[in-house]
């Protein structure tokens, strides 16, 4: 047995760990009902459901003793700062795990640390219990100082942590040492410490070549100094970390392998070739665990993310008439190998029958709803618009089979359940009264087993149910504005309805509802897909545009955007008669023109701001939760040219660069700055706090940039006709290693004010004219007020976190209507 030994600095982590197996047991609880208001903002909301309750009554009475489980595991963090498992489970489950580290004290102390955790932690030192504490703040870190009494020598530290998983689970403990001297600590390890570091280090410098991949072959970076004696890496693809770490496959030659793919490493390459990308068993977000093994003995593995668009359609032609591209998209979309319910449903539509074929996809969403997973509410609200609309076409045998389903289901919290579904959100709950309204409305005489109800009485509560959901959304707009992600659920909804709906007056709310979605959609259009602001993002989003829905909605309805297989709204869109309004007007042909759209959305009123050119697009919520801790809000956006290239700064919510966690390192912000903005010009100012990460950062796709210079604290971009200029307060520093090398630039410190300019070559001759024109601008920072000049705008100055032009003060006046303002450049 060997040390593998490591240092902890002052405000460091203690993170190297070895651990037991997880346990990942499903939870029972009593079926019970509750009462909770539906959220009506972005924000997350704290909701303890009685599952949890239940739970919490049980678990706050035990006491957590010593495991005799061997810690076979071998915990790399990588960037990660945190002991941690986050993940996805659509069903609640019980998660518990013990890890142990040892630390070397040169005499008996007590040392103190900041704990953070989610759920509940305990630790033992050298057998003796030192802490129990026990926040269950789900999914929102608590935080506690806690002191460890060491003796002189070497201590054994065995920590325990648990919880119930609801869906997404942020499951970790950080243990932040916070003396004044260094500590060394080590963990036993079965092969030699050096080539495990070695290993580490290789893995490390690992960077995709992109983060979107359309075709060609999924390539990756390396540093040849670290290949050492490395012969292969092995590659896993979207494994559940909790669900499914291990699946040992049988290969052609009659092997087994717990490896989706082995890889040999060519020694000479700085860029290595995988595989080709339309070979991969996937389309999407795609998650790949990437390792080598150490002597046959350790495996040493780490998680990047990338992004698969493996359907090319480039080569297709579409009809320029919006009923006959609907019918090739449906033709698209039957095309997928996938089992999905909306291939299903396009069949129907196309084929005038559901045959065998049809029914396996459309049976694909079955066992998400008997369970009662989270976001079965998703599948059913149009299984069901489905069943009525085809009503005529669907065989008996499988009537009665969706008939089962609907009885079965839980449509909300007032009747009697056990599971974890999201019911509060703006989108969840459209789709559960959707789905209440249509059950109750194909099986009015039948009796509901969950709520012990009628279908009449379902179809009138559902009714009820969305004509005040509709009441909100016409008043506020949306909470979740602009989302890409959650825009797109809100339209099954309302085509599931616009189609479906056996009332008129919801048909015509439908309608308006679709009318309003698609005006937001087209006044934020930039290339290919929505440039904004937006209330909920996730980092795949964000980073891969063309795979996303609303992309997939604007090819279909003005050829202007990037068709995929992201079909829950559009399969809907295409069988049904809609037509949008007139909004060709939204859309800047001229490289002269600019469009500058502002509205507020949602009871917090967040106000948008969208500059737009042909060129570039510069979009931010002016003002919103500024200075506070944030969520999942997308600040600000800058898009440059056609191709869906998306640059944006936000403030970290956690330091493992793709995560599970709700701000996460890309998406979201800890802390939520101020922004101002005005036409193509930005300040934003950040003031972050502890315990949060001490910096902010820009990401750059830099496979997609045609320049990047760096002069002082000015950055410099151009791609194609477009120039972006970024001038950081506290200066900057291109990251060159890691996961996010050559994407991140970072920029250190707790206080920030930053500068953002666009332009074009219809505004600059050239991209140096650009540049000399900033770096010849005045900036002055004082305590609390800033300006910045330059020629071309005059003086912009942030007094009292209000942004004055030439000393008249900006006026943010805008209401729920859309207000657009064609201008000259």
């Amino acid at each position: 047995m060997y040390r593998y030994t490591y240092k902890i600095q002052p405000n460091q982590p203690v993170n190297r760990w070895i651990h037991t197996d997880l346990n990942i047991d499903p939870f029972q609880s009593e079926k019970t009902t509750f009462e909770h208001p539906v959220n009506i903002t972005e924000e997350y909301v704290q909701i303890v459901y009685p599952g949890r309750q239940q739970f919490l009554d049980k678990r706050l009475k035990e006491d957590i003793q010593l495991t005799d489980s061997d810690f076979t595991n071998i915990y790399f963090p990588f960037e990660n700062t945190r002991f941690e498992f986050s993940s996805f489970i659509p069903t609640p489950h019980l998660l518990s795990v013990y890890a142990k580290t040892y630390l070397v004290s040169e005499q008996d102390q007590t040392i103190p640390f900041t704990l953070s955790t989610c759920g509940s932690v305990e630790i033992w030192v050298n057998n003796q219990k030192q802490l129990s504490w026990t926040p269950y703040t789900r999914n929102q870190v608590s935080y506690k100082q806690i002191e460890l009494t060491l003796q002189e020598g070497s201590n054994e530290i065995i920590l325990y942590m648990d919880d119930l998983a609801e869906r997404d689970v942020n499951y970790f403990m950080e243990l932040k040492y916070t003396g004044q001297t260094e500590l060394e600590g080590y963990i036993p390890v079965n092969v030699s410490p050096e080539k495990i570091k070695k290993a580490e280090a290789l893995l490390t410098s690992l960077y995709f070549s992109k983060d979107l991949y359309h075709s060609g072959n999924l390539e990756i970076y390396l540093d040849r100094d670290h290949i050492d004696d490395t012969k292969q890496l092995f590659m896993n693809v979207n494994r559940n970390k909790l669900l499914n770490p291990v699946l040992v496959k049988q290969s052609e030659d009659g092997t087994e392998s717990k490896y989706d793919y082995v890889i040999t490493i060519d020694p000479n390459a700085h860029l290595q070739s995988l595989m080709p990308v339309d070979t991969l068993p996937t389309n999407g977000l795609t998650y790949f665990d990437i390792g080598v093994v150490v002597d046959q003995e350790v495996e040493v593995s780490r998680r990047m993310v990338a992004s698969i668009l493996a359907k090319d359609y480039s080569a297709r032609a579409f009809s320029d008439e919006l009923s006959e591209r609907k019918k090739q998209a449906l033709a698209f979309f039957t095309e997928s190998k996938t089992l999905d319910l909306n291939v299903g449903i396009a069949m129907t539509h196309l084929t005038g029958k559901v045959d065998e074929k049809a029914k396996e996809h459309i049976r694909s969403c079955f066992n998400e709803i008997q369970k009662k997973g989270d976001c079965a509410d998703f599948r059913l609200a149009p299984l069901l618009g489905y069943t009525i609309k085809y009503r005529n076409v669907i065989p008996q045998d499988f009537h009665q089979e969706l008939e089962e389903l609907a009885l079965n289901f839980r449509y909300w919290i007032d009747e009697p359940g056990n599971d974890v579904m999201w019911y509060f959100s703006e989108n969840h709950a459209l789709l559960f009264h959707v789905s209440q309204y249509f059950a109750g409305h194909l099986y009015q005489d039948q009796l509901f087993t969950v709520s012990n109800r009628t279908g009449k009485e379902q179809y009138e509560k559902g009714k009820e149910r969305l004509e005040e959901w509709f009441d909100i959304f016409f008043k506020y707009g949306y909470s979740e504005w602009n989302s890409t992600t959650y825009l797109p659920i809100d339209l099954i909804g309302f085509f599931s309805l616009y189609e479906a709906a056996p009332d008129q007056n919801i048909k015509e709310l439908a309608k308006r509802a679709l009318d309003l979605t698609f005006e937001i959609i087209a006044v934020n259009l930039h290339g290919k897909t929505m440039a904004t602001t937006y209330g909920r993002v996730y980092e795949h989003d964000l980073k891969a545009m063309e795979l996303g829905e609303v992309s997939n909605l604007a090819f279909i309805t003005w050829k202007k955007g990037n068709l995929n297989t992201a079909m829950r709204s559009t399969a809907l869109f295409c069988i049904s008669d809609y037509v949008p309004p007139q909004l060709e007007q939204y859309f800047v042909e001229d490289d002269s023109k600019a469009i500058l759209t502002q509205y507020i959305q949602g009871i917090k009123e967040v106000y948008t701001y969208n500059f737009k050119t042909k060129n570039y697009c510069m979009s931010s919520a002016i003002h919103f939760n500024a200075f506070n801790r944030g969520h999942q809000q997308h600040s600000m956006n800058l898009s440059l040219g056609q191709d869906n290239t998306q640059v944006w700064l936000n403030h970290p919510g956690e330091s493992v660069f793709s995560g599970e966690n709700r701000p996460s390192f890309w998406a979201g912000n800890g802390y939520s700055p101020n922004i101002r903005q005005y036409k193509q010009y930005m300040l934003l100012e950040y003031r972050i706090q502890d315990p949060f990460i001490p910096f902010i950062h820009a990401y750059l796709p830099f496979w997609k940039l045609d320049e990047i210079v760096e002069n002082n604290n000015w950055l410099f971009v151009r791609k194609d006709k477009t120039y972006l200029g970024l001038y950081f307060s506290e200066g900057y520093e291109r990251i060159t290693e890691g996961a996010v090398a050559f994407r991140e630039v970072r920029s250190h410190g707790k206080n920030h004010k930053v500068v953002v300019t666009m332009s074009s070559e219809m505004e600059h001759q050239s991209f140096n004219q650009f540049i000399n024109e900033q770096l010849q601008s005045t900036i002055e920072i004082n305590d609390n007020d800033w300006f910045y000049q330059n020629n071309r705008i005059g003086t912009l100055a942030m007094i009292q976190d209000e942004l004055y032009v030439n000393q008249e003060k900006v006026k943010y006046d805008a209401g729920y209507e859309v207000e657009c303002k064609l201008l000259e450049l």
